[in-house]
């Protein structure tokens, strides 16, 4: 049965008082039994009491003093005096009481514990949460043991003590650790003795568990849309499903409601959202957008999987999306489809079409809607001798409204071989690559069936040199590369371009057996690529300190397949690619990518970005890029302290093909102990006609508690590389 036990008291009898009082003992490692009620709930597990003095009225109170501590495994009370009722279970403490259990340090005056229900209540209590850095005070505070918390004339602050910048108050608050939900009444927040929210009920999450109710709103302003106001409600519909509704309200042009629904099942997961602004007051249209995401998993390796966007109108991303990527999209992705992941097959069928949202792309060149797209791929090693068996299949059946439409279908059986042995490796390949088309829409005289035959050969070879530096701290690699590709010529003149590009060179394209991303080309050379690269690590670590490489194809015959309206490569070897990553001193690092055209002696792409990162909020990035004929633009961005609690972020991208800044934001941060607040003005290209958007945001963080007004925090984390906020 649980019981109390008192210590540390010399047992004696009194006698009897002249008024009749209960006989009194001073007493020593005497125990105490709780009475027996089966009526009455017992909490697990004994409670210690010790004390330096107590005085025992026969069949009445325990009287203690000169020191008081009640303990079990997940608290310690501790006070100056107090008085224990066998009959009523309670022990009364008084005086300079603290409280240390799970989480929460509670100090008071007065407290009783009632050990028969298992109780704790603390009168004029103050109360630190956590790690100390969250505290509060309460007229009352009382725990029970089935996790419940209830405050009542409640104020919390993570402010240090005598600096409260913001601090919450609440008639009463209910703290359901157990569920993992807390309730409030009469709550209020100030901010600099200014309040800023005010609400007669709230109730909130206090785990990670998911709670219905409104989130604080976001606040912003544009010019485009005025004052930006968006108040989003969460709605915990099951364990495996959740909404999030957000009405919106844009100044300028009305209001949204944006829906989006989330759903976590054992076989499927996904979001689905809803955008609708019901007659735009600038446009005097209704705008919608249409997103969903899905994957879902079945037995045997099956797959479904549906990525489809829709907007009501093309510039619906530029107006309503925000950035500077919405409004570079030309196309939306509209793609269902179903896969299949096995050991040493994979298949997938997709059906995919797509909304183009830029009116200066003509008709003709639209991107051919995928109906359906299929392809197998299959790989069988453990052949004699080494060999590996593939098969890489496709059959696709493309349509649009304009312009030639019908069904290619490729197959490319191969062999390949690989022999790996400490420090290097060689991997021959061959392919037969055949391909068949029956077209539709054709032009007259056409040919509207068309096949094309080939055969292709690669060899890969690579070796691995390393060498001690520094006594052994840093080992030194080298490793040169070899690839060999053939791959005859073939008249491809008349064969359509579906889904065909010629990418723009880098050094993983030295490094592939076609200079076509697509089957519509197949592009035939006898070429052989040599590149090398060396690296400098840390033995210990394995941290890269350098990394350089450098490769080039050199070209033994002419190259004459093309796309149309591209003329021959006449070259015999392709641009010098490198590129430099490393560690250049202490908290310097850089990196470096150039291609170089040797015919024509001239720079055909350049990338360098310098940053400078010591930590503590300070970075510091430079970069350049630079694509002849598309891109020329230069970059820096920074976030510094300029004071003891103030910080300066910007960014300046600026183009200088087209003599205008692409991006720019400039703002200031203060942080303190407790609270921290981000100002920033942005100017940003926001349509793709080159039209500029300014914003301001603006955003207040009560450490410890929630963070209001717009997110500017994720602006700097994309906009500066290495931001971190604090």
């Amino acid at each position: 049965m649980p019981r109390l036990l008192l210590i540390g008291c010399v047992f004696a009898l009194s006698a009897p008082s002249l008024a009749d009082e209960a006989p009194t003992a001073l007493c020593t490692n005497t125990q105490f039994e709780s009475p027996s009620d089966d009526n009455q709930t017992l909490p697990d597990g004994e409670i210690s009491l010790e004390s330096g003095a107590g005085t025992l009225t026969l069949g009445g109170d325990v009287v203690l003093s000169e020191g008081v501590s009640a303990s079990r495994g997940d608290f310690k009370i501790e006070a100056n005096e107090g008085r224990y009722s066998k009959d009523s279970g309670s022990l009364s403490l008084f005086g300079d009481i603290t409280y240390q259990g799970a989480g929460a340090d509670i100090s008071s005056q007065e407290a009783l514990l009632s050990y028969l229900y298992g109780n704790v209540e603390f009168r004029d209590a103050v109360f630190r949460l956590g790690n100390g850095a969250s505290r509060g005070a309460a007229g009352l505070l009382r725990i029970n043991r089935q996790g419940t918390i209830r405050l009542e004339d409640v104020e919390y602050t993570s402010c240090p003590p005598g600096d409260d910048d913001w601090l919450v108050s609440a008639k009463k608050i209910r703290l359901d650790t157990k569920d993992g939900v807390g309730e409030a009444s009469g709550l209020s927040l100030r901010f600099k003795g200014v309040p800023i929210l005010y609400t007669p009920y709230l109730s909130f999450p206090i785990s990670p568990q998911r709670k219905t109710g409104f989130l604080l709103p976001n606040v912003g302003q544009s010019a485009r849309n005025g004052v930006d106001i968006s108040t989003p409600w969460y709605w915990n519909i099951a364990p495996a499903y959740d909404a999030t509704l957000t009405p919106r309200i844009l100044s300028r042009r009305g209001v949204q409601l944006d829906t989006t629904v989330r759903y976590l099942t054992p076989t499927s997961r996904g979001n689905l959202q809803v955008a609708h602004l019901p007659s735009d007051d600038i446009l005097n249209i209704d705008r919608t957008l249409f997103r969903w995401d899905n994957t879902s998993d079945f037995a045997d390796r099956w797959r479904a999987f549906a990525d489809v966007t829709d907007v009501s109108d093309n510039e619906y991303l530029e107006d309503l999306g925000g950035s500077l990527s919405s409004a570079s999209a030309t196309h939306l992705n509209r793609s269902i489809g179903l896969a299949y992941r096995g050991p040493s097959v994979q298949a997938d069928a997709r059906v995919t079409h797509y909304q183009t949202i830029d009116s200066l792309i003509g008709a003709a060149d639209v991107p051919y809607q995928l109906l359906p797209g299929m392809r197998l791929r299959g790989r069988w090693d453990g052949l004699p001798y080494g060999f590996e068996f593939q098969i890489d299949s496709d059959l696709t059946a493309f349509d649009r409204d304009v312009g030639t439409t019908g069904q290619r279908y490729h197959i490319a059986p191969g062999f390949a071989w690989s022999f790996e042995h400490s420090g290097f490796y060689v991997r021959p390949q061959v392919n037969w690559q055949y391909t068949q088309y029956q077209l539709d829409n054709i032009e007259a005289g056409a040919d509207d069936s068309i096949t094309r035959s080939l055969p292709t050969a690669t060899l890969d070879a690579g070796v691995r040199f390393e060498r001690m530096l520094s006594g052994g701290q840093i080992r030194q690699t080298l490793e040169p590369h070899v690839y060999y590709v053939h791959v005859p010529f073939r008249d491809q003149s008349a064969i359509p371009v579906f889904d065909t590009i010629q990418p723009i060179s880098s050094l993983e394209q030295l490094y592939r057996a076609n200079r076509f991303i697509g089957l519509d080309r197949i592009g035939d050379t006898d070429q052989i690529t040599v590149g090398i690269t060396s690296r400098l690590l840390e033995t210990d670590s394995g941290k890269t300190i350098l990394a350089a490489t450098i490769g080039q194809s050199r070209y033994l015959s002419e190259q004459a397949v093309t796309l149309p309206g591209s003329e021959s490569f006449e070259g015999n070897s392709s641009d010098y690619i490198a590129e430099l990553r490393m560690n250049v001193w202490g908290n310097w690092n850089v990196d470096f990518a150039q291609q170089w055209n040797s015919q024509r002696n001239e720079t055909s792409k350049s990338e360098i970005r310098l940053q400078y990162l010591p930590g503590g909020r300070r970075v510091v990035n430079l970069a350049y890029r630079f694509r002849r004929d598309s891109v020329d633009q230069g970059d820096i961005s920074w976030s510094w302290p300029i004071a003891s609690r103030w910080n300066m972020v910007g960014r300046y991208n600026y183009s200088f093909r087209e003599k205008t800044s692409l991006e720019r934001f400039v703002g200031l941060e203060y942080e303190s102990c407790c609270w921290g607040v981000r100002i920033v003005s942005r100017r940003y290209i926001s349509r793709r006609d080159g039209t500029a958007d300014t914003a301001i945001a603006i955003q207040l963080e009560l450490k410890g508690l929630t963070s209001v007004g717009d997110p500017a925090d994720r602006l700097l984390e994309r906009g500066i590389l290495g931001y971190r906020p604090e």
